[in-house]
């Protein structure tokens, strides 16, 4: 989705409950070239209404010499509902994309669609 998003201007910045040592080893790990913030006290996701809140725990322990991931529930937690915000120039919220499930993450065609309503057609098409 890089190449639309960088064709209209967008920059991504995202905003995650892990603390900053968390969130910087994320970014490390997968090599994500756009901002990411840490919103470890959830005050942010709280303060905009996108906290889920009584989602499973879980504790995973790896197995073996192949690191077999085994995992069980430990108890609830608070997260943030994955969503995704459309912002102009001026900060006016032109496109709300939020997920009824939280491993469902942002679709390039409804992406696609929102900044061509909010920006008009693909600028390099």
């Amino acid at each position: 989705m890089k190449p639309l998003l960088d064709c209209y201007g967008v920059t991504v910045v995202a905003i995650s409950k892990d603390s900053p040592d968390a969130v910087a080893a994320h970014v490390l790990r997968d090599g994500l070239t756009f901002t990411m913030l840490s919103d470890a006290d959830l005050s942010v996701i709280r303060a905009h209404g996108l906290l889920h809140e009584g989602a499973l725990e879980f504790r995973t322990f790896y197995l073996g010499p192949w690191r077999f991931p085994l995992g069980w529930p430990t108890g609830f937690k608070s997260m943030a509902i994955p969503t995704t915000l459309l912002l102009d120039e001026q900060h006016v919220v032109r496109w709300v994309d939020q997920a009824e499930d939280y491993r469902v993450r942002g679709n390039e065609l409804r992406t696609r669609a929102a900044l061509e309503a909010a920006f008009g057609p693909d600028p390099e098409a």
